[in-house]
């Protein structure tokens, strides 16, 4: 039984470096690897960790980006995702699956493709 949880909020653009967001898709992957760390530290103490992989929720920030963002959600549905995965446990919280799917699948793809694919994504206006 746990003693605690704790949940950091990454994003499916810590998978792979987006081109259009390179500082945004480093800081993701930081909290993405830290948090992946730390729930082995804090397994011994009992204290959950789960990194959230989030895609696309309308949030002030999203609102600015100048290209479709493919399932969007609102923040109350993401919020209902995660507090449901969090009560079953999960230490990986990573959604919608189409996203993850894609966002994994370029990850690991020989870097070459990935590449060429990431070339067409669009790129945010403040980079």
């Amino acid at each position: 039984r746990l003693r605690g949880q704790i949940a950091l909020v990454g994003s499916l653009a810590g998978l792979r470096g987006m081109p259009g967001s390179p500082a945004y898709s480093a800081s993701k992957a930081a909290v993405r690897a830290w948090g992946q760390a730390m729930a082995i530290r804090l397994k011994a103490e009992r204290i959950g960790v789960a990194v959230v992989l989030p895609g696309f929720v309308d949030t002030p920030m999203t609102r600015r980006n100048p290209f479709r963002m493919p399932l969007l959600m609102t923040p109350e549905h993401a919020a209902r995702i995660i507090r449901r995965r969090l009560a079953r446990g999960e230490t990986r919280i990573a959604f919608p699956w189409p996203l993850v799917f894609g966002a994994w699948l370029v990850s690991v793809l020989p870097g070459f493709l990935a590449d060429r694919i990431l070339a067409h994504a669009p790129v945010k206006s403040d980079v």
